[in-house]
């Protein structure tokens, strides 16, 4: 191959109109298909010494290989899997090469027949050095041709640019990946943008809610980003009805493991659930649930982990977060009892979540002896130095949340909703070292790091004999304290017909003074109360703007009119409201503050 391109290339800029989130069903969004191979992305096998995984797609070819070589070396041909996805006979490629040398630079093209991809370079692991890996969970793409997106800036963009400043091993992403929500061209347009980073940095994935499809769960997920993680796993049950997104992979002293928190093929899905339990009785097979099989799993590969002297740390990473103060997604509480007391018994250094869009870094955790249930203060200990530490980081660029207490839950060492960035892992054999780093720069124009710790290895031992890890804060930098807004919204109903106005109150209570504005269906009209003015929003919405200024505590009250005729008959979605936060000079999402109304299309007073 002749093409010399950078590892670390530049990420390519889009940013376009957003919207709120909704799941959409594939079909919805048929998505034209790429000229050629398109969206490269390398992801490692179980052993990242010597196994690569590439994916990408493209039209349908009779001839779909990898070609990959050492720089400047003959190249081999590997066969690539098809799989179709919805959309335009789209088809999802993946091609996996073994027998690698570790520590070494490959350079790699896709074909399709006679059309190949750019060339990119990508490297093996080197199990004799330390190595970094960046995370951060909730990222998206703004697509113009999605109405159900989020992202609205180029933060996106900006956030994966700091991944790639800090040039890391491994690149991962708990979750709420795309926000596609079932959309192929949202997922044409993620993995086409940020090509030049995910081509060369191999990129490790667990699903989120908003990978989920009403009527074809993760099937997008699946074919573009599952079928190249390293699944190799199995509890040897044939019934298993759901496909399996959980597995793990060694690099050189760490163990990391990917869980599901998502789950498809049960449940109301014609309600749009944003997530079925993974521990739901509708979601058994054998007696089982998909949380009862992938614990089994959690639990085998962690007691695989403590007999090998070779893995100093373990670090696990899923969506849904175990401790948050965050309301706008609770705690998974039965996951804290369920999976907490197996990360505590065998030690697990460091979880990695997202589903939140805020920073949090716990104080360590472990369970207390006489642990009875997974409520936080009966079942768990934080005054000790030992214990697993919890990060959620969803600052990967679609919003911010406001918290839903003043001050931070006891548990929590830090918390921030006022940057976007990742969490950045320095592992050796003495230590990881954990900072956030986010996508601003100082002074000096360096990149801002928001917190740094430690965790390092004690002379306790677990219950498994693991020796327990100790979390040292390390950052000393300026402490920005978080934007916390409350809010509460209330509706005259739920169903309304034709042309009825709906009284809407809105209240808040924030820790400074903001200004709010509202989301409603572009379908329906502000005509009284409080409001002063609208404008359009992403998705047919509209925001409408208030006469109240900048209070740290107040209400407002408006009307709105449901839109008339027989094919205005839907349900239609009012909220979040906003809270415009001055320091960081962005609109924060205030959880809580959604409401749903039915529309019957028919003007009662002409009957």
């Amino acid at each position: 191959m002749s093409e010399d391109l950078s590892r670390r290339g530049v990420l390519k800029g889009v940013a376009a109109a957003s919207a709120t989130p909704f799941l959409v069903s594939s079909a919805a969004g048929q998505a034209e298909v790429p000229d050629g191979p398109a969206g490269v992305h390398v992801a490692y096998g179980r052993d990242p010494a010597t196994t690569l995984r590439v994916g990408w797609t493209g039209a349908p070819a009779a001839d779909a290989r990898l070609e990959i070589g050492e720089p400047d070396a003959p190249t081999t041909t590997v066969s690539a899997t098809p799989q179709p996805v919805p959309g335009k006979e789209a088809v999802a490629y993946s091609a996996t090469v073994t027998g690698l040398d570790p520590a070494t630079t490959y350079e790699y093209a896709a074909a399709l027949d006679d059309r190949r991809s750019e060339s990119f370079t990508v490297s093996t692991a080197d199990p004799e050095s330390g190595f970094s890996v960046t995370a951060v969970g909730d990222h998206g793409i703004a697509d113009p041709n999605n109405p159900f997106q989020r992202a609205n800036t180029d933060d996106p963009q900006r956030v994966m640019a700091t991944a790639a400043e800090r040039d890391p091993d491994v690149q991962l992403l708990p979750g709420d990946v795309a926000y596609a929500n079932g959309k192929p061209s949202t997922w044409e347009l993620y993995f086409e943008t940020f090509e030049s980073f995910y081509a060369e940095t191999p990129f490790m994935t667990v699903p989120g809610n908003h990978e989920a499809e009403p009527g074809t769960g993760l099937l997008q997920y699946d074919r573009r980003l599952n079928d190249l993680m390293p699944v190799d796993d199995t509890l040897a049950l044939d019934d298993l009805q759901h496909e399996q997104r959980w597995y793990h992979f060694d690099y050189d002293n760490t163990r990391f493991i990917g869980l599901s928190t998502t789950t498809d093929g049960c449940g109301d899905v014609g309600r749009g659930e944003e997530f079925v339990p993974i521990y739901d009785p509708r979601c058994e097979f054998g007696g089982l649930t998909y949380g009862d099989v992938q614990e089994r799993f959690l639990e085998a590969t962690l007691s695989d982990a403590a007999q090998h002297d070779d893995l100093k740390w373990t670090v696990v990473y899923f969506h849904g977060p175990l401790w948050t103060d965050s309301p706008d997604h609770a705690p998974r509480d039965i996951l804290r009892d369920r999976w907490g007391k197996l990360f505590d018994e065998y030690g697990v250094d460091l979880v990695l979540c997202g589903d939140n869009h805020v920073y949090e870094r716990t104080k360590p955790i472990e369970a207390r002896p006489d642990r009875d249930d997974y409520g936080p203060d009966s079942a768990w200990n934080w005054e000790s130095p030992y214990g697993t530490t919890f990060v959620t980081n969803g600052t990967g660029g679609t919003s911010h949340y406001g918290f839903g207490n003043t001050a931070p839950s006891d548990y929590l060492a830090r918390r921030s909703n006022r940057h976007f960035g990742v969490t950045e892992l320095d592992i050796d054999d003495e230590r990881i070292r954990v900072e956030y780093v986010t996508s601003e720069t100082d002074d000096d124009g360096e990149q801002l790091v928001a917190d740094a710790f430690e965790i390092r290895k004690s002379d306790e031992a677990t219950e498994s004999g693991v020796p327990k890890p100790e979390q040292i804060d390390r950052y000393d930098g300026p402490v920005t304290e978080a934007l916390v807004v409350e809010g509460t919204r209330s509706d005259d109903g739920s169903v309304f017909t034709a042309g009825q106005p709906n009284q809407i109150d809105l209240a808040l209570e924030a820790t400074e003074a903001v200004r709010i504005r509202d989301r409603i269906p572009a379908a329906w009209d502000a005509i009284a109360g409080d409001a002063e003015r609208t404008e359009p929003a992403p998705g047919e919405t509209k925001w409408v703007y208030f006469e109240m200024g900048a209070t740290e505590s107040g209400s407002v009250t408006y009307f709105a009119e449901a839109p008339e005729g027989i094919d205005s008959s839907d349900r239609y979605t009012f909220g979040p409201f906003e809270a415009y936060d001055p320091s960081a000079e962005e609109w924060l999402t205030v959880p809580g503050t959604t409401s749903e109304a039915t529309v019957v299309g028919i003007d009662t007073g002409a009957l």
